[in-house]
């Protein structure tokens, strides 16, 4: 008899143990799950970041190769300035024209605006004084 007790005892013991188990496995398959989508999810963003970094790796080639591109623009200019300066100045008068003549001698073309207003009494008395 003591062997059908400890038998039985036993049997729901490891009964019990094996729902617990089965419970177990059952968060651990949902844990995994999880985990498994957040390490999807991660491979996702850290592609999108990649492409990312590529795109601003290229920009900034670009915009030093324009950089470069720039302070040589500007090292030519200041050379030119500093040549120019250099050199003796040289002045260039442009001979007389018979339309710049002409356009000097001409008077200028009339306004659309009307003429000024006559001077009141009190104005032409303020203004002598």
């Amino acid at each position: 008899m003591r062997l059908i007790i400890v038998s039985t005892l036993a049997g729901v013991i490891l009964a019990g143990c094996n729902q617990q188990t089965e419970a177990d496995l059952a968060v651990c398959k949902s844990d995994l799950t999880k985990s498994q989508s957040e390490a999807a999810a991660a491979k996702a963003a850290q592609a999108i970041a990649d492409q990312k970094v590529t795109a601003l790796q290229q920009e900034a080639a670009s915009l030093s190769a324009q950089v470069t591109q720039l302070q040589s623009a500007a090292a030519l200019a200041s050379a030119e300035a500093a040549k120019a300066e250099a050199a003796p100045e040289k002045k260039f008068v442009r001979p007389a024209t018979k339309k710049s003549v002409t356009a000097a001698s001409q008077p200028p073309p009339p306004s659309n605006q009307p003429p000024a207003a006559p001077l009141t009494p009190e104005e032409r008395r303020r203004s002598k004084f």
